[in-house]
């Protein structure tokens, strides 16, 4: 019986040293890819590239760095179409884009752009972005700031649907028109003023979004269906018209606010609802104040060469456009640069910490690997 007792003993023996031999090799595999998995995220600088050609561009640019390690793109000038756009789905882990510095074919973002990026927290549009097309962002769920050029007029149906963390994007002054639903479901926005050139605010443009507080200049008149329904956080609404809005109930449906204004108007008893109470207590002497053009706004810089006056200046123009275009991107890329040295850090953090782990357990492993064959021999 005793001797049978042995045998279990050195078949146990032999079966945990095996799977102590395993755990080693393994750890042994696993901690130098957990290096290059951590180590080499990279950034991809492109200055130039010829239209419909950014795939290559890039191609070149990253020099046969493995495309899930790139983690940010910097294109500096050149003009994009529907294939460069394209080209930029092609990195599923990018962060963050920098256009700013190149112009878009006709000033339109072609629609679905970059809808629906795994990644994506950042973008600068280029220069003389005119027109955001349905869909171009939608369902970013990790998008979080995109910067707008002055030249931006129209945003589109549906453009940032879902972009749930989206908490800033500067919509400069001359905005004229955004579409249905272009911000619905974008739950980090809680405050918002429309530009004077916004008459209406659309059919679901910010359902479901984070805001809290409202303000409506005297051009607005007319609020879709269901523009606020399920903003539950929506509690005050400033309106400094003194014609009663076009609305139903199904604008506000499921929120509970307050529409202040004028203390001298009438007529806006109707707007009354379950969702909405009037009250008459903003000073008449109380003013819109639009927004202005955001400092982060980038500013073309095709506008600094029509200073020249002569084929020698236009040449030092041309020049100084070039260095102007590099310095803006340093300058507009500060932010997003220190957003990615912080995603490297926590990338670091986290593979300090992995590697701890690996570490201990492939010495707790060799410990009792070792002390399992001193027993047994001495058996």
């Amino acid at each position: 019986m005793r001797k049978l007792s042995q045998k279990k003993k050195k078949t146990i023996t032999r079966v945990i040293l095996l799977i102590m031999v395993v755990v080693l090799i393994l750890g042994f595999i696993i901690l130098p890819l957990s290096i290059n998995t951590y180590a080499a995220e990279t950034d991809v600088v492109v200055s130039s590239f010829e239209t419909g050609s950014l795939a290559s561009a890039i191609e070149t640019a990253k020099d046969g760095t493995d495309l899930n390690q790139i983690t940010s793109i910097a294109v500096l000038s050149g003009e994009l179409d529907g294939t460069d756009f394209q080209a930029l789905c092609g990195y599923p882990n990018v962060e963050y884009i920098e256009l700013a510095g190149c112009t878009v074919k006709d000033g339109i973002i072609p629609k679905n752009a970059l809808s629906s990026r795994n990644q994506l927290s950042y973008i600068s549009l280029p220069q003389n972005t005119v027109e955001i097309g349905a869909r171009a962002f939608s369902n970013n769920k990790k998008l979080v700031k995109i910067s707008a050029p002055t030249t931006l007029r129209i945003i589109d149906e549906y453009a940032f649907e879902s972009c749930e963390l989206l908490e800033s994007i500067s919509l400069p002054a001359s905005l004229e028109s955004i579409g249905e639903g272009a911000f619905k479901d974008c739950k980090a926005i809680t405050s918002l003023s429309l530009p004077e050139a916004i008459t209406e605010v659309p059919a679901y443009c910010f359902q479901k979004c984070g805001i809290s507080e409202l303000h409506l200049g005297p051009q607005v008149t007319k609020i879709g269906d269901g523009a606020f329904s399920d903003c539950y956080n929506l509690t005050d609404i400033y309106y400094y018209g003194k014609t009663p809005l076009d609305m139903n109930e199904g604008c506000f449906q499921n929120a509970k606010l307050t529409l202040h204004i004028y203390e001298d108007c009438e007529g806006f008893e109707s707007l009354n609802s379950n969702f909405v109470t009037v009250a008459y207590d903003m000073d008449t002497s109380s003013e819109y104040i639009p927004p202005a053009d955001s400092a982060d706004t980038v500013e073309t810089a095709v506008e600094e060469d029509t200073d020249n006056e002569d084929v020698t200046s236009a040449e030092e123009g041309t020049a100084e456009t070039d260095s102007s275009a590099v310095e803006e991107y340093v300058t507009t890329a500060d932010e997003t640069q220190t957003a990615v040295q912080e995603s490297a850090d926590t990338s670091s953090t986290t593979f300090s910490a992995l590697s701890v782990v690996i570490i201990v357990v492939l010495a707790a492993a060799l410990a009792v690997a070792v002390t399992l064959l001193v027993v047994n021999k001495r058996k």
